[in-house]
């Protein structure tokens, strides 16, 4: 790297607030909707007065974490950042690699390829097994990068949305009820055929649905305040299993698992009916697997948002 003509560093979140929010939204603008908009401005925010109040921001601290790397130009500025988000996918530490963002003057320079690589070294040596992303299969060109860096695809999602306001109506005949604590191993075994752990990353990332261990499951499993488990249920038996994920910034999600042979009619129905039980203020976003029942989530309400390459590096 000694060629390389800048310097790429940890995030150090306090002092690179405002510089990173500013990359980012000038990076993945049409990508953004108003939450992350609005994310990015308090983030933004929290990073000026951070630099304008210091003593109060070292009491108070700081309201956002975020751990990754940055490279700076020769003026100091921040040209290039991916956030990093440790977790662990069964009982290995991995990462998730996102917001991979070069400002567009800087670009086809391989300050994205050199942070990469810094990130992973950063991540060796913290003892991760992996590290994972999600890339938009509009741009393939971002494919062949990430392949061209050690990636491979494991799988391909769209993402739905379910606007924020939308409540659909159960369908006739289908009930929705709380995952009893007798049906919690049934419901956790149909979780994994559904999402294997070529996909499953993308559930435990985020750290407070299905979480490794026992104790956390069965904090997971008692608490119903922001996570919910259901059953789909109807007069020929369990349809479908669901959860809904509580987000922060960016919305909620469903995971949806139908169970084995369920298809067209049912299918839908059950997937309404899952979708009756979410009453937040926020969207819904439901990862399905790419080139699926299209004109099924179109009747809910659900919008296509994107299709997504979702790959993984060995370390």
């Amino acid at each position: 790297m000694s060629d390389f003509p800048y310097r790429i560093r940890p995030i150090k979140i306090e002092q690179d607030a405002s510089g990173i929010a500013a990359l980012v939204r000038g990076g993945f603008r049409p990508w953004l909707d108003h939450e992350n908009l609005a994310y990015l401005d308090h983030l933004e925010k929290a990073g000026n007065d951070a630099r304008s109040f210091p003593l109060w921001t070292s009491l108070a601290g700081f309201p956002y974490t975020m751990t990754g790397v940055v490279c700076i130009n020769e003026a100091g500025s921040i040209i290039g950042v991916i956030s990093t988000y440790p977790f662990y996918l069964r009982n290995r530490k991995c990462c998730l690699i996102a917001n991979v963002c070069v400002a567009p003057e800087y670009r086809r320079q391989g300050i994205a390829g050199h942070m990469i690589e810094e990130a992973a070294d950063l991540e060796r040596q913290s003892g991760s097994y992996g590290l994972y992303l999600q890339t938009r299969m509009a741009q393939k060109e971002l494919v062949t990068f990430y392949t061209n860096n050690g990636f491979t695809v494991t799988d391909y999602r769209e993402t739905w949305i379910l606007p924020a306001g939308s409540h659909p109506v159960p369908s006739a005949g289908m009930r929705l009820q709380f995952v009893p604590e007798s049906e919690m191993d049934r419901f956790l075994s149909a979780l994994d055929l559904r999402y294997p752990e070529t996909v499953r990353w993308n559930l435990d990332y985020s750290g407070d649905l299905f979480q490794s261990g026992k104790f956390p499951n069965l904090l997971n499993r008692l608490s119903f305040s922001g996570n919910r488990f259901y059953r789909v249920q109807d007069d020929h038996g369990t349809a479908a299993w669901a959860a809904c994920q509580t987000g922060k910034e960016n919305g909620d999600s469903l995971w949806f698992i139908p169970c084995a042979g369920i298809s067209g009619t049912r299918l839908g129905d059950a997937l309404r009916t899952a979708c009756s039980g979410y009453k937040g203020k926020k969207s819904l976003k439901l990862d399905a697997p790419a080139g699926s029942s299209e004109s099924i989530y179109r009747s809910i309400g659900f919008v296509y948002q994107q299709t997504l390459a979702w790959m993984w590096r060995r370390l």
